[in-house]
């Protein structure tokens, strides 16, 4: 296991989030990751909410071919708009997010990465080398 994951495991555990530029380059890790693996597994997960207000599911982490602008869908992990009107329009890397938000991605990483590998098995996927990577990721944060 990286040492970023331990890194973002234990930040996820605690009580208090630290947020550093630690966890900004932790947080970069994993884009980076999810940036090699979403394309080679091509399987959309919508994860769980990372909205600042009463409703988390405004906003909520998703796995997928993200679309900027016009230019051709990049798959991997987002910060997206959750709303019906919305469509997952993507929004922010998860290094990206604003400190209130970056405390609530970091949170929310277990379930994320729970979900998504029980999504890659789904697919019939988890024996690949991205699928084993993909739970490898998601033992590191279970207690």
């Amino acid at each position: 296991m990286e040492s970023y994951l331990a890194y973002l495991a234990a930040q996820a555990r605690a009580e208090r989030v630290a947020v550093s530029e630690p966890l900004d380059a932790a947080l970069a890790s994993l884009d980076r990751d999810f940036a090699a693996l979403a394309p080679a597994l091509q399987v959309e997960y919508f994860g769980p909410g990372v909205g600042v207000d009463a409703d988390r599911s405004v906003f909520r982490l998703a796995v997928g071919p993200h679309r900027g602008s016009i230019e051709a869908p990049v798959w991997g992990l987002r910060v997206c708009d959750g709303t019906a009107s919305g469509g997952w329009r993507p929004m922010w890397a998860v290094q990206g997010v604003g400190r209130l938000r970056k405390v609530l991605v970091v949170k929310a990483l277990p379930e994320l990465l729970a979900g998504f590998a029980e999504a890659v098995a789904a697919a019939g996927k988890s024996d690949t080398a991205a699928g084993r990577r993909v739970h490898e990721m998601a033992a590191a944060f279970e207690v």
